[in-house]
């Protein structure tokens, strides 16, 4: 019985998706502000598949803002937790690329890795994730076969780091713990009895405006309730509905969206166009 438990549960773990921790995968997510149309995300992947050619490469985004650390350490967040444990993340929006900030890789509690610049961008995953352990990277120990250039260290240490990772080097050689870890400050919104106090996070590319303000919070809502929110400084009426097809055209409406935010819309609209509002503006709902 002794010899088949181990073997029972290494079959669970298959049957299940569970996967040992600590284990990584060839799956290589990248995610930077490097845009599409310049060479930067070619030269990229071509220096992970010469280093490893097994690996799987997908793409998460490289239309992010340049160098918008705060927005990007949101979408990264947002973007990345979906993926199986196992999979390491490339991120990369890095102003400072060729300072002293340092260079992490960080496996969180859910399993994944990320490489990142030590420059903030990671603040929300960690703040979803947890930290397991966290390494900064010298490039002595990754045994590069090139020195890194100063301006493209998403290629030269990045992304044959990630080749090393996928080819089961452990984390631990990839240099030494990382003793702090710099994180931005978080825009937390208050929610009290009778009202909720948050800022627009995010517009997306349909208009629709995204908040701070937990809907997990706002249970007290009915469908089809006329809500009273103020948003940078000028008051709207919102029915809040619970889809965008329920929407009354050309109105804008809240709802709470599928990452569990309070959100304002308008069905085929531009929310944020129509109402005059930018990331950052504080939004009051009255409960």
């Amino acid at each position: 019985m002794n010899r088949t438990l181990p073997l029972l549960l290494a079959l669970l773990s298959v049957l299940t998706g569970c996967q040992p921790s600590g284990r990584v995968t060839n799956l290589v997510a990248l995610f930077t502000d490097f845009g599409s149309t310049d060479p930067y995300v070619a030269q990229l992947k071509g220096a992970i598949k010469t280093i490893s050619p097994s690996a799987e490469i997908m793409d998460l985004s490289h239309e992010n803002a340049a160098f918008d650390i705060p927005t990007a350490s949101y979408l990264l967040a947002k973007s990345t937790h979906t993926l199986p444990s196992g999979t390491i993340i490339i991120a990369v929006v890095d102003p400072g690329v060729g300072s002293n900030r340092a260079a992490l890789a960080i496996r969180t509690q859910a399993g994944r890795i990320y490489l990142a610049p030590d420059n903030g961008l990671l603040t929300e995953v960690l703040a979803r994730e947890g930290v397991s352990e966290a390494r900064t990277l010298d490039p002595v120990k990754l045994r590069l076969t090139s020195l890194p250039s100063a301006t493209f260290h998403a290629r030269d240490i990045f992304g044959p780091t990630a080749a090393r990772l996928v080819g089961s080097t452990p984390l631990d050689s990839c240099g030494p713990k990382a003793e702090k870890i710099l994180r931005l400050p978080r825009n937390t919104a208050t929610v009290m009895a009778n009202q909720a106090k948050g800022q627009i996070l995010y517009v997306d590319h349909y208009g629709n405006i995204l908040t701070n303000i937990p809907g997990s919070e706002l249970g007290k809502l009915k469908v089809g309730q006329l809500l009273s929110v103020t948003i940078k400084g000028k008051s709207v009426s919102l029915p809040f509905l619970r889809t965008y097809a329920e929407a009354p055209a050309n109105r804008p409406f809240a709802l709470i969206n599928s990452d569990g935010e309070f959100e304002i819309a308008i069905n085929q609209g531009h929310a944020a166009r129509e109402l005059g509002v930018k990331v950052g503006d504080p939004v009051v709902l009255k409960l």
